[in-house]
């Protein structure tokens, strides 16, 4: 037998067996239930670390759900002592509401105006850094630049004329006319703004610029109208406030049975569960923007969601960088 064949036998003859020992190892490790190293079979760990809701299980425990519990617990904590803060700072002293309001004018735009928001206290000695204020001098001015083309574009819509569905139903007709009236009326509001020489500054929140999720513009300023002032800078009377404030209450899951005793979450336990896919990374597709989607600005949205809505006005003017 050539020297060839001879070892050619004995590898197909190990490899058999290596074959044969794989399995009775994996089959093991199957009956432990996954805890045999390099077995092949999943741990409870690693179905723990990587598993989502199973509707079929709601028991089930998973990291991401034991992490958006936490979270939501937290957001519930936090908007539950919200109304003892409140009436504390604003029953204090002048000098105490001062000293806070200086204190949040050292943070990022974002949590000092959700510090102010959060504690009542408005917009009572609230200052912008200089960082802030020239940054978004320039990005005003390069939306003034815009301003043309959007009326332009507004006009535009405005000439259109949307068709009703064929088939459509008389609530369907009702539901379609009043989309249509509603688009409609923002549109000329809008274009009568822009021919006065008023600037739509539009909302970073969500897009691809937006990146800092505590002192971007579109987690602070938000959308906002900007004027022209005579010493060539811009001013906006803006009104700090949540378009999801008080959800909870104003969107309340309705009552079971639900099949598999799964229950829908309230839009508080929905960004709770945002913000633990967040923090795992493992945010779904249709949430973009670094500061829209990080862990802190979803669970600022839970605990805004589970408050009573309490807006505010302020005014800020920003002058061209020197």
């Amino acid at each position: 037998m050539p020297v060839s064949s001879f070892f050619g036998g004995v590898q197909r003859f190990a490899g058999q067996a290596l074959g044969q020992a794989q399995r009775a190892y994996s089959q093991l490790d199957q009956a432990s239930g996954g805890w045999l190293p390099g077995g092949g079979v999943a741990s409870p760990l690693t179905n723990y670390a990587q598993g989502r809701p199973d509707f079929k299980k709601p028991e089930r425990r998973t990291l991401e759900g034991d992490i958006a519990k936490s979270l939501n617990s937290t957001a519930a904590f936090v908007s539950s002592i919200r109304p003892a803060v409140k009436k504390t700072v604003q029953n204090s002293p002048d000098f105490i509401q001062g000293a806070i309001s200086t204190g949040l004018n050292q943070l990022p735009a974002s949590v000092n105006l959700f510090g102010r928001y959060y504690t009542g206290l408005g917009d009572k000695g609230l200052e912008f850094s200089k960082q802030y204020k020239d940054k978004l001098f320039n990005a005003v001015k390069k939306e003034s630049e815009l301003m043309p083309y959007v009326l332009e574009q507004l006009k535009g819509f405005e000439a259109m004329a949307p068709e009703l569905p064929k088939g459509a139903t008389q609530s369907d007709k009702v539901a379609f006319y009043k989309h249509v009236n509603d688009t409609l009326a923002n549109i000329r509001s809008d274009r009568k703004r822009i021919e006065k020489g008023d600037i739509k500054f539009s909302s970073q929140a969500g897009l691809g610029t937006d990146v800092d999720s505590l002192g971007g513009y579109g987690t602070s300023l938000g959308a906002a109208w900007f004027s022209k002032t005579p010493k060539g800078g811009y001013k906006t009377d803006e009104t700090y406030d949540f378009v999801y404030a008080g959800a909870d209450k104003k969107h309340p899951v309705p009552h079971g049975p639900y099949s598999g005793a799964f229950q829908p979450p309230t839009p508080s336990e929905s960004m709770a569960y945002l913000a633990a896919q967040s923090i795992l990374g493992r945010q779904p597709k249709f949430i973009t923007g670094k500061g829209a989607s990080s862990p802190e600005s979803l669970l600022g949205r839970s605990i805004v969601s589970k408050m009573e809505p309490d807006p505010f006005d302020y005014t800020l003017e920003i002058n061209r960088p020197q």
